[in-house]
């Protein structure tokens, strides 16, 4: 099963959100795990424990939801890594975070991004350029912010389109070179890249 992340505005909800993500996949309450932060983290050693539990502990469909893992160190989300490449026909797991682009893309790249709890196969959830470039998301952003959203969204969406990479790139240029506002530059490629996928669709019919 493809893991998902869901960004989450309520912490008095996350509870409810396991419960109802867990039922919406057929997963029993006895077969979620919820790793939370150790103080202010999730650690390595949780990571570890996580593979183990999976590997001896579950024969059956688990859900592995883990919070606050955008906060989380680099090493931590490398190491989870691994875990994604266990049985992904018998593992679900949910990433439970405030911010979706602070994840590694290596881990960005083997997930679905969701807005809201959905069952499997159902309309298509939200695109990688909604949550990166969106207001709600951008509404405070430097312009370092705006340059790392730029090379995230170029690094995984694997791009075959040259006309939208040269006009990310030239967006990209502006921001560092003419100092353009970031949060109306990431506004103007939200725009442009669903224009695009708009066109594209229409297209194909």
């Amino acid at each position: 099963m493809i893991p998902q992340i869901l960004t989450i505005t309520d912490e008095a909800q996350i509870e409810t959100t396991i419960s109802q993500f867990a039922h919406t996949y057929g997963i029993p309450s006895a077969q979620i795990m919820v790793i939370r932060p150790e103080k202010d983290e999730i650690t390595v050693d949780q990571i570890h424990l996580v593979q183990k539990d999976i590997q001896f502990s579950f024969k059956e469909k688990v859900l592995v939801a883990i919070l606050a893992l955008d906060v989380s160190s680099i090493e931590v989300q490398n190491s989870l890594l691994k875990c994604l490449e266990e049985d992904s026909e018998r593992i679900q797991f949910l990433f439970l975070v405030h911010n979706a682009t602070r994840l590694l893309p290596t881990i960005l790249s083997r997930c679905t991004i969701v807005q809201h709890i959905e069952p499997p196969h159902a309309d298509k959830p939200v695109t990688l350029y909604e949550e990166l470039f969106s207001y709600k998301n951008n509404s405070d952003n430097t312009k370092e912010d705006a340059v790392a959203k730029i090379d995230s969204y170029i690094e995984y969406s694997d791009l075959k389109d040259s006309a939208i990479l040269n006009k990310l790139l030239n967006i990209r240029k502006l921001i560092i070179d003419n100092n353009v506002n970031p949060i109306l530059a990431l506004d103007h490629i939200l725009i442009f890249l669903s224009k695009t996928s708009t066109m594209k669709v229409s297209n194909e019919k």
